[in-house]
């Protein structure tokens, strides 16, 4: 029988829902995402203005003009396909403090690292008259989560103990060197190599970790309007391949980079950059993606791994990581386990028993600690092949 007048009680008296919203979740940084810092002034910013972002060229000729570095060094960015656009990126161009004195790349770092975030870092000049600013620049990008790019016009780079070949014999590498020695424009040679290096950061910072097969290696990769260096030769190769600088060259009728992994391989610094942060906010996500709590057991610990193992899996996916053998002598957690599941999908997660940890860690709410082990996919960059005849 419905009631058609007077009053009538109210339904939570009876069920009482309490909707409890959607934590807010921890998002991943965009590595494909670049910053330039550059000697030209920009017109018509705002006032206090300290940097722009850019997502074509059109709008940075606009804003520092046709013939600034800034703009060429983003035609070169955006000309490659793909490029930082695949993935949702943007280019940060960060004019240099000329006042009292011109600051350095290094303070300008520190400036603007907390202001917006970029991961690939660019510059509009040479530092081969600076040597050892450049070294403290290349020192300095090893403690932050950022990928230094970087191009020489000067052939003797490619020398034992030059600016460069430090780099790799001092484990520098995160930052990625370059050799260029032919004109890309007119005018100065020195401005025109950063030009080079925009080129590769654009085409390099394209991945989206979260597709499938997304993953590359900048070997035998072509850039757009760039012509091949015709100051490289066999002789000049294999210096920079000692050097762990990446060249691009001739071959037969097409050009294409060749890449060296002296000072690691490129795409082994980027996947290593993306499992950290991805990682990171993985753990933070589920930690605190509950309204109650993460009971200090084997059973919240499950959820922790499994939240880990969703990265791992995505590296998968995307091509960074790959079924394979354990080679490494470190090994962790039961060696059996750790073999198969290197062997079957590519990575294995363990964690110490919650029995097992210390009463202090305990009582400060620490998560046992989780290990990982996760074997690379990799890549094919050359071949050798025997062919045998038989008449």
């Amino acid at each position: 029988m419905s009631v058609t007048q007077g009053q009538t009680v109210d339904p939570a008296n009876i069920v009482s829902v309490s909707v409890i919203p959607q934590p807010p979740t921890l998002q991943l940084g965009n590595l494909s995402t670049i910053a330039l810092f550059t000697q030209d002034a920009p017109s018509g910013w705002a006032i206090g203005q300290t940097y722009g972002i850019y997502k074509n060229p059109s709008t940075v000729a606009t804003d520092f003009g046709v013939n600034s570095n800034a703009y060429a060094i983003a035609q070169a960015i955006f000309a490659q396909n793909p490029n930082i656009l695949a993935n949702s990126g943007y280019l940060v161009i960060i004019p240099r403090l000329t006042s009292p004195t011109l600051e350095t790349v290094r303070e300008a770092l520190t400036r603007t690292k907390n202001l917006i975030y970029y991961f690939g870092i660019l510059i509009d000049e040479e530092m081969g008259s600076q040597a050892s600013e450049f070294a403290a620049l290349a020192a300095m990008v090893q403690t932050l989560d950022k990928v230094f790019f970087y191009c020489s016009s000067s052939i003797t780079d490619l020398e034992p103990g030059s600016m460069l070949d430090l780099l790799q014999s001092g484990g520098l590498s995160q930052t990625r060197a370059f050799y260029h020695g032919n004109p890309l424009l007119n005018g100065s040679l020195a401005q025109q190599t950063q030009i080079f290096a925009g080129a590769y950061s654009g085409r390099a910072l394209c991945v989206d970790f979260g597709g499938s097969r997304t993953m590359l290696t900048m070997n035998l990769k072509s850039l757009t309007i760039i012509q091949p260096d015709q100051t490289i030769g066999d002789t000049q190769l294999a210096k920079a391949a000692a050097a762990g600088i990446d060249v691009y060259c001739g071959i037969g009728n097409i050009s294409e980079m060749i890449t060296s992994g002296a000072n690691e391989w490129f795409d082994a610094v980027y996947i290593q950059y993306w499992l950290k942060s991805a990682l990171q906010m993985a753990g933070i996500n589920y930690l605190a993606g509950t309204s109650t709590k993460i009971p200090q057991t084997e059973e919240g610990m499950n959820g922790l791994k499994d939240a880990y193992a969703k990265v791992c899996t995505a590296g998968v996916v995307n091509g960074s990581v790959a079924p394979g053998s354990w080679t490494s002598s470190d090994v962790f957690g039961n060696l059996a386990d750790l073999t198969r599941n290197i062997a079957t999908v590519g990575y294995y997660i363990y964690s110490t028993p919650v029995t097992q940890q210390s009463q202090s860690d305990r009582v400060n709410r620490k998560a046992p600690l989780v290990q990982i082990g996760v074997k690379l996919a990799g890549a094919i960059h050359s071949s050798n092949v025997i062919v045998q005849l038989n008449a």
